[in-house]
């Protein structure tokens, strides 16, 4: 299994595309602590969790992991619903993206499904955006 191969088909692309906002956005991920407790701007957290990671095929040359991958904004409140809607469709855009790539010969495919919410939740001082979807990735050798 490549879990760091995986979390990277969804990490490198949602990093990118939060550093391209205006201004740019910190992205944090699942190996960091409790980044809400001490925030004082808006940031997205990723979280990606693992399901079914052993899955018998005919062929022993690939590895089928399922997971979740969960995408939090944390946008600031009382600042209107427009930039809270602007965080959250860049992950959005970021994660359908996945599905346009082909399969390669080696490496890691990955395809999502489809992605529920956004939902909205109001933590002080934070108007938090969420939308989240399931995911296979193969790991072709």
């Amino acid at each position: 299994m490549n879990y760091q191969g995986i979390r990277a088909k969804f990490e490198t692309p949602i990093k990118t595309a939060y550093a391209a906002l205006s201004p740019a956005v910190p992205v944090f991920f699942d190996n960091f602590g409790d980044v809400t407790s001490d925030a004082d701007s808006e940031f997205v957290y990723v979280n990606i969790q693992f399901g079914l990671t052993t899955e018998v095929s005919l062929n022993s040359s690939l590895d089928n992991v399922r997971g979740i991958v969960t995408v939090r904004a944390f946008a600031e409140k009382d600042k209107g619903p427009a930039r809270s809607q602007t965080l959250i469709n860049t992950a959005f855009t970021s994660i359908e993206t996945l599905n346009n790539t082909g399969q390669p010969t080696s490496g890691i495919y990955v395809r999502t499904g489809e992605v529920t919410g956004p939902t909205f939740a109001d933590d002080r001082p934070f108007f938090v955006s969420t939308i989240e979807t399931n995911f296979q990735a193969t790991v072709i050798s």
